[in-house]
């Protein structure tokens, strides 16, 4: 019986499974790929074996790359990648690497559903970005960054970057080809060129587009077509992501476009009409034109408010200047439309 100062167990506890036999259970098999995943409980805890499909098994090519990932894979310990544990032979499966079982859903699986929320957008995208960077730092390409390798756990959000199957290091001298998925290969290894950290940014920048929909402009530079103008590692990636000067900067340049814009009719409001508009009369004194000789003239020096002294030589009301404003070519707003449509983007 149950109290409230004692634990026990509600069912039977599972027993553990002896061995790999009656306990493989299939959980992936890549219609393209040459490989399949069968999980395992050994002991009590789950594992995963990855392993060569009955056709290629036996071929020295394949056999070379299964042994390729597990040495790389081994050779790194992150948080966010997915654990490597050891190559071994069965005799059912052939060579297997034994690996970590992740409880999760692909980033794939996660989109069907529609984004997530913005915290997780981020959470994800910052947990993908420090992976990325460590693998780099050990001199690793992962060289197929996509959806289905990005591992979301249930518990938790824990990011776990999966499949080392293309993936390229420094210490290796062979199976150098160019290899990943097309959709999400940079153009120059698509063209034969050798990938490098540039084409898993590239990649990163496919990512963030599809995760979040925002960013533009990191995006833009991430899957620029020319290498050299993408960033030059994932650590400036991940500070572009949280930077807010690209806010700051779409809202100057807005005022910018609205000055231009405006300008011709602002500039209008302070034209010299205007100004002389606002000027005193000028001043005038009667006089006796029969007491004057020609060459005889009467000057009256205005008060020093009002501009310059004047001769004034008759009677008469001198009218006021005219003065007109030249007329300024008419702004098209369609131009106008277009570049405030430009500066929004940089909002994103």
């Amino acid at each position: 019986m149950l109290t409230e100062e004692t634990s026990s167990f509600f069912t039977s506890p599972d027993e553990p499974g002896q061995g790999d036999g009656p306990f493989l259970e299939p959980i992936h098999s890549s219609e393209n790929g040459y490989c399949m995943l069968y999980r395992i409980n050994r002991l009590g805890r789950f594992r995963v074996l990855k392993c060569l499909k009955p056709e290629y098994r036996g071929n020295p090519t394949y056999e070379g790359l299964l042994r390729k990932e597990f040495e790389i894979g081994f050779g790194l310990d992150h948080p966010n990648i997915c654990q490597y544990y050891s190559f071994r032979h069965t005799g059912e499966l052939g060579n297997c690497i034994e690996m970590e079982w992740v409880d999760g859903r692909t980033l794939e699986e996660l989109l069907a559903g529609g984004r997530p929320g913005a915290e997780l957008q981020m959470s994800v995208l910052d947990q993908l970005c420090d992976a990325l960077s460590y693998m780099h730092s050990k001199q690793v390409l992962h060289r197929d960054i996509k959806p289905s390798n990005i591992i979301v756990t249930h518990k938790g959000d824990v990011v776990k970057v999966i499949d080392f199957g293309f993936s390229d290091s420094d210490s290796h001298s062979v199976l150098k080809a160019s290899a990943g998925t097309a959709l999400y290969t940079a153009p120059e290894v698509l063209k034969g060129a050798p990938a490098g950290i540039s084409s898993d940014i590239y990649s990163l920048g496919l990512i963030i587009a599809a995760l979040t929909g925002r960013h533009r402009a990191v995006v833009r530079r991430c899957c620029d077509p020319r290498p050299a103008r993408r960033y030059s590692s994932v650590a400036d990636v991940k500070k572009a992501l949280h930077s807010k000067w690209p806010a700051v900067s779409g809202i100057l340049f807005i005022l910018l476009v609205a000055t231009f814009a405006l300008f011709p009719y602002v500039s209008g409001w302070f034209s010299r009409a205007d100004v002389a508009a606002e000027l005193p009369e000028p001043v005038t004194v009667p006089v006796d034109s029969s007491a004057l000789t020609p060459a005889d003239t009467l000057s009256i020096d205005p008060p020093s408010s009002v501009a310059p002294a004047r001769h004034v030589k008759s009677t008469a009301k001198e009218p006021a200047p005219q003065v007109t404003t030249p007329q300024e070519d008419p702004v098209d707003d369609t131009v106008i439309d277009e570049l405030f449509r430009q500066a929004t983007e940089l909002f994103d």
